[in-house]
């Protein structure tokens, strides 16, 4: 019997204490769900404020610019015709000295020299420089 009485008080005042545990600890919840609320707040609105206030970076303007040294370690003068193509080609092409190309051919000196075209050409109104052309003769 006394073990009985023993033990029902026991269970009540664990009871009791429990209860003032788990209530003491529920308001001790709810004040940090308070705080970590109000801190996530305030983080916000620093955000929103750092984002608002910060301005685009100053831009630099260079009114003048002097260079007084250019140093090219490596310059790469390579070109790369790998895919150039060629359709039509003409004219001449001269290489080294060629004297007997300036000469003009035969069937025009002669209609040059002809008499009746000679009539026909008008005088020349300017004085121009005259140029005289010598060829080499071949040996």
């Amino acid at each position: 019997m006394l073990y009985t009485y023993f033990q029902k008080k026991l269970t009540s005042y664990i009871q009791k204490s429990m209860n003032a545990e788990q209530s003491e600890m529920k308001d001790k919840i709810q004040a940090l769900e308070k705080e970590i609320q109000s801190l996530k707040q305030g983080l916000a609105s620093d955000v929103k404020d750092t984002l608002s206030s910060q301005q685009e970076p100053a831009k630099i303007v260079i009114e003048h610019l002097s260079i007084e040294n250019v140093n090219i370690d490596h310059a790469d003068l390579s070109n790369n015709f790998g895919n150039l193509g060629i359709k039509d080609l003409k004219g001449q092409l001269y290489i080294g000295t060629t004297y007997d190309k300036l000469k003009p051919p035969a069937s025009i000196e002669k209609e040059l020299s002809s008499p009746s075209l000679a009539n026909q050409m008008p005088a020349p109104t300017h004085h121009s420089p005259k140029i005289k052309v010598t060829t080499r003769k071949r040996s």
